[in-house]
């Protein structure tokens, strides 16, 4: 036995020194393309300590530039959409979830205790002075959402001018040396090849095979970039050190380090490092992108700090490159099953926690089980990992008697309080003389005629929490989207009524049906997309835009 038939498989500290002083370093796409979700300050630091102390070693398979060429200019706008879109809804929600709910309160203290010839009587000065600090409160609340607001504004216009001034794309076109591109013959003859690998899950790019958006030669397309890395690593003679983010397709790539709470690369598939020992006779590595700046830190003398590459690192774990729907495949039958992620009400909890430098982190998991119709039960274990506090930093979702095919993106609100009152004061009334009474409690359940059709988010809704008023008997209901109390007085009665949240739902308490005035009514969510068609008055749901219904514009057109 020669024990060193196993040192091309795994790495050491004089290995990874002498790769990281003669390997070329090949970018994948997946690993550029994040490129975008950066702060500008991070890639303006990677291009000037990394690109320039790698001069002549940085090169692109042609597939991979293809595909960043391709991607871009949909890549540009996602940090928009996916960070600070959601960001600006937490900024708005500020002043209603947190000024009014203490203006409620406070308001609910001082009509019990203003009255000086009754029990409960507190003197009103500080009672006074502590309004007069909640709408200073207010008024900070909003100069601070409009200064917040203006400056992600300006954020938002410089990723989008991205399209046309490009960082990113100057520094590659200046730093990296570009492949030849395979011709179609190549790549029919790689497709044939794939078959064959694919089948028996050889690396690389099996996992794609699974992805419905992939079609025709796009599902070998990792195959390709290899094949291309294959024959430039035997024209040059060099090892290869690959940086890649798509690590999460079934290990179809490399194995993840399954101690590490984030993904991480533990170590290529042994497959390909045979393969390019074989054809090239080179050394073969990889890194995702947070790995390869922490080693450039080591090898290149970078300087990128601990809280750089762990928000990195979090972008990567959470980013949102997961559909809507667990799709998965019984493994005694086989029968693909698929599920909307707002079928899941996953509860998690925490079942372990310990220290680490910047404070505990907390690893939380919920169970969900489903029966196939085979008898076989399939159980789906998802788990969420707090590190620091309050940060979703890495996630995992595994199977017990099934394959995974697709699934979705879930997590924790971390910061959410349990405890959630069951009363409130009413809107509507101040109580009676004494300014008490005017208590709601919310003890009943409403059904929800829901219009909205089920292909639509919304169309989950189909209860609320209500109560009325102990006073003047004024209808509240708890938003089931975004937990806000909103009331309903008779006056509101069979009008269209906006959610005061701002989540977009629109209420409807319907008293048509009330012909002998019994106080009956049914409670409506309706569909915010509903118009009058310009042409018959009949109610439709205009999902593009038009003025008239479906049928006005059938006879329409045949006239």
């Amino acid at each position: 036995m020669n024990k060193d038939n196993i040192k091309p498989y795994i790495i050491d500290e004089e290995k990874e020194q002498r790769l990281w002083e003669t390997a070329v370093f090949v970018f994948d796409s997946s690993a550029l393309l994040d490129f975008y979700f950066l702060p500008k300050k991070t890639r303006e630091k990677i291009y000037e300590e990394i690109f320039t102390n790698l001069v002549d070693r940085l090169w692109l398979p042609f597939h991979v530039e293809y595909e960043f060429l391709k991607n871009r200019k949909g890549v540009i706008p996602k940090p928009v959409k996916e960070k600070y879109e959601p960001l600006k809804e937490k900024i708005n929600a500020i002043r209603n979830s947190l000024a009014k709910e203490i203006k409620k309160r406070v308001d609910e203290i001082s009509r019990e205790t203003i009255k000086d010839d009754k029990h409960p009587h507190i003197e009103q000065t500080e009672i006074e002075k502590i309004k007069t600090e909640i709408e200073k409160f207010e008024k900070e609340v909003k100069s601070f959402e409009e200064n917040i607001l203006k400056r992600i504004s300006t954020t938002e216009k410089e990723i989008l001018e991205m399209k046309s001034n490009d960082d990113i794309l100057e520094a590659l076109e200046n730093s990296f040396n570009v492949g030849r591109e395979f011709t179609y013959d190549e790549v029919i003859s790689i497709t044939e090849e794939g078959k064959h690998r694919y089948e028996f899950k050889i690396p690389p790019g099996y996992g794609d095979l699974q992805q419905r958006e992939k079609k025709g030669t796009q599902i070998f397309g990792d195959l390709i970039i290899w094949k291309q890395i294959l024959e430039f690593s035997k024209e040059k003679k060099m090892p290869v050190i690959f940086i890649t983010n798509d690590i999460k397709k079934d290990d179809d790539w490399c194995y993840l380090d399954k101690s590490a709470t984030e993904d991480r690369i533990l170590a290529p598939r042994e497959e390909l490092i045979k393969e390019i020992k074989d054809h090239s006779n080179v050394e073969f590595w990889m890194y995702n992108l947070p790995q390869f700046l922490f080693k450039a830190n080591k090898y290149l003398e970078a300087k990128f700090s601990p809280q750089t590459i762990q928000n990195i690192t979090q972008f990567l774990n959470t980013k949102d490159i997961k559909g809507d729907y667990l799709r998965f495949k019984c493994d005694s039958c086989g029968k693909i099953h698929s599920y909307h992620k707002s079928e899941f009400n996953l509860d998690f909890d925490c079942i372990e926690s310990s220290e680490r430098s910047m404070g505990p982190e907390n690893h939380y998991e919920a169970t969900e089980v489903f029966d196939c119709d085979c008898g076989n039960q399939i159980t789906a274990n998802f788990e969420v990992w707090e590190y620091p506090v309050g940060v979703h930093n890495y996630d995992s979702l595994t199977l017990e008697g099934g394959e995974i095919l697709e699934s979705f993106y879930f997590t924790i609100d971390f910061f959410e309080d349990d405890y959630e009152p069951d009363y409130t004061a009413c809107d509507e009334c101040s109580g009676n003389r004494e300014g008490m009474g005017n208590i709601v409690h919310f003890w009943s359940e409403l059904e929800l005629e829901n219009e909205y059709d089920t292909e639509n988010e919304n169309s989950k809704y189909d209860k609320v929490v209500s109560g009325n008023c102990e006073w003047c008997n004024s209808l509240h209901i708890r938003c089931p989207k975004c937990d806000s109390i909103n009331p309903l007085p008779e006056t509101e009665f069979d009008k269209p009524k906006e959610c005061e949240g701002g989540c977009g739902l629109i209420f409807l308490v319907d008293t048509s049906d009330d012909h002998d005035h019994l106080g009956e009514f049914s409670l409506k969510l309706i569909d915010h997309r509903k118009e009058e068609c310009q042409s018959c008055g009949d109610e439709f749901i205009n999902v593009d835009s038009a003025d008239m219904c479906k049928e006005c514009e059938r006879k329409y057109g045949e006239e």
